[in-house]
């Protein structure tokens, strides 16, 4: 092949890439309401990457193409040309053959989005349908082919592409990659955020009062009691949903389950709302995230705004350690915001065999480490599981916690070495608990009570954030702005979560009403902390969304009810023990109408509120009820 038809192709593989790569970038800008929230450096980082990459892949399908078609044309000429003779009489003869490869190309690449639209739980109808119409142009352009090349050849046009239209394009295209690229590097070297690292730390269904700085007996947690002695312990925090994915949306966006929409088990994390991550990089910070839940995985859409997102699904904590270390390497002199999630503590507490006995896991057990699914215990439970059996799967649980705690202490022990520590927020929390039959259940998903809610929060910042114990109840979405508090930035997001720092600092008590809501099995329940009180409803009615481990089977482990309240006086029976129902049934009935109130509410920015109210007064303009 000849040099000047190689470039000619490397110049239009370039610019196609190029477009591809605006394209992309720009639907990730307007999915996400970048614009409306004014992430102005967070475009720019959006625009700058979809080019890179867009040039890339472009550039390295133009050279396979090249080295491809020099092949075929070297074994043509040495090998094949002796056998066959090819000879065309007419151009025009070449039409139909390539408006049959050009239809069998589009109507393969139809059928795949197809089938990428069914088996995707993340995949957009909308998406789909702006390709398919994409694709359908594209179509009518090639059974028109002959009609287009002769407008062309006539109007003078295809002689100016030939001339000077790819040099235009390759011009266009390198100039604005470069004009990017020097705008973000600069950005990077000039506009370093001033405030600390933050690294947040999340063990899977990690329930607080199983640590040793939460009260437990057992020496489960060494290091992480060490930790929690020089940081602000909260003593009461509540996660906002009983599992994983509605419980991190909640951290990730500072928003209720239901208004983030990442609320069943196919669900996707709502594009509208902004994460935590995306307005850290909108501060200039480089984002990283390792972890190992699928439910929180990229086709979930969990990793906006990170820069880096490795999923690691059900990996030990040893590789999620290594990988952040590897990762802190490249960039410990950057501005970064990490976050870690292990799954070492979440059913079936598989951990290495030196662990698994700390505790003394009985040698003539049924249930040993990893031998067991969540649903065979649930079953069993209902069939009288032995006391002995219910022992053990706490002696794996808490062998599993000394396991991750080892991990924790490497990972505290780095950042000191690097010298960054106490420059670093360092946040220790969990998505959820874990229930071990208080309430006649086991693991999580399907109840609101004290064990599968209440979490470990634990926040170490010496120079802002001196060691205390808070007693007040929290709920994590207020992660989002007491992150961005200490981290000195202006918490221009109107977000659900207020800023635990005020309480921590100022010895103020939190006075507040917790929302928390969402089940993976059997009916829907939501619940209410408010005043002093907890109230847990049960609603009979079940979304067929809800997960069901075993399909049909689950009807018969857990059980139908109908429509039913608890209430609980917290703030003197913490562990839920004595249901109050029956005493203060007017107390219920209140808390059960603001529950339904609060259920109903969707959240609106401050932009949104003020569109909304314009609306509703233009519409009792027009009813004539004002003038």
């Amino acid at each position: 092949m000849k040099l000047k038809r190689m470039l000619n192709i490397l110049t239009l593989g370039t610019c196609i890439g190029f477009i591809f790569g605006l394209g992309k970038a720009l639907g990730i800008i307007s999915s996400n309401k970048y614009f409306h929230y004014k992430m102005y450096r967070l475009i720019l980082f959006e625009l700058t990457a979809g080019i890179n990459k867009g040039l890339l892949y472009g550039l390295a399908i133009a050279i396979s193409f090249c080295l491809l078609l020099t092949t075929l044309l070297f074994l043509w000429r040495k090998i094949f040309s002796k056998f066959f003779e090819i000879r065309i009489i007419r151009k025009n003869k070449l039409a139909p053959l390539i408006k049959g490869a050009f239809s069998l190309l589009i109507f393969a690449y139809l059928i795949l989005k197809i089938v990428e639209f069914f088996s995707s739980s993340s995949y957009h109808p909308n998406s789909f349908l702006f390709q398919s119409l994409v694709v359908f142009a594209f179509f009518l352009l090639i059974i028109k082919f002959e009609n287009i090349r002769c407008f062309f050849s006539k109007s003078g046009i295809l002689i100016f592409i030939k001339r000077f239209g790819m040099k235009i394009a390759f011009g266009a295209t390198l100039s604005i990659f470069l004009l990017l690229n020097i705008i973000t590097f600069s950005q990077r070297l000039l506009m370093r955020p001033s405030g600390p690292n933050i690294l947040m730390i999340v063990a899977d269904s990690l329930r607080a009062d199983h640590l040793g700085c939460y009260g437990y007996k057992r020496p489960t947690s060494p290091y992480i009691d060490k930790f929690a002695a020089e940081a602000v312990v909260y003593e009461k925090a509540i996660s906002n949903s009983s599992w994983t994915k509605p419980s991190i949306g909640s951290i990730f966006t500072s928003l209720y389950p239901h208004e983030h929409q990442a609320f069943y088990w196919p669900d996707s994390l709502s594009d509208k709302f902004l994460t935590l991550a995306e307005v850290l990089v909108n501060k200039n910070y480089f984002t990283f995230a390792a972890q190992t839940n699928p439910l929180i995985a990229k086709k979930y859409n969990f990793d906006q705004g990170f820069q880096y997102f490795q999923e690691m699904i059900e990996e030990k904590a040893e590789a999620v350690t290594s990988s952040f270390f590897n990762w802190l390497d490249r960039n410990r002199k950057s501005r970064f915001f990490a976050y870690l999630h292990y799954i070492d503590t979440h059913v079936p507490y598989n951990d290495p065999q030196e662990f698994s006995r700390i505790y003394g896991l009985k040698s003539y057990s049924t249930i040993t480490m990893g031998s067991f699914e969540r649903f065979d215990i649930s079953v069993l439970s209902e069939m009288s599981l032995s006391q002995d059996a219910k022992d053990c799967l706490i002696n794996l649980y808490d062998d599993s916690i000394r396991y991750f705690d080892q991990s924790f202490e490497k990972i505290l022990e780095y950042l000191k070495n690097l010298e960054i520590l106490d420059n670093t927020i360092v946040i220790f929390t969990a998505d959820h608990g874990e229930e071990f039959w208080e309430h006649n259940k086991a693991f999580h998903g399907h109840s609101m009570h004290r064990e599968v809610l209440h979490v470990p929060l634990i926040i170490r910042y010496p120079s802002r954030f001196p060691a205390k114990r808070v007693k007040s109840c929290v709920q994590l979405l207020e992660l989002f702005p007491t992150i961005l508090s200490l981290a000195g930035n202006k918490n221009d997001i109107s977000r659900r979560g207020k800023n635990l720092a005020v309480s921590a600092l100022k010895d103020k008590q939190i006075d507040e009403e917790i929302f928390v809501e969402g089940t993976l099995y059997g009916p829907e329940k939501k619940g209410l902390i408010r005043d002093g009180w907890k109230l847990i409803k049960e609603i009979k009615e079940e979304d067929m969304n809800t997960f069901e481990p075993s399909g049909g089977m689950t009807k018969y482990s857990y059980a139908k009810h109908e429509d039913s309240l608890d209430l609980y006086k917290i703030n003197q029976d913490f562990s839920e023990k004595t249901n109050l129902i029956d005493d203060f049934l007017k107390i219920a009935m209140d808390l059960d109408r603001y529950l339904s109130r609060q259920s109903a509410t969707t959240f609106f920015s401050a932009r949104e509120k003020k569109a909304k109210l314009k609306e509703k007064l233009e519409d009792l303009k027009t009813l004539g009820y004002i003038k």
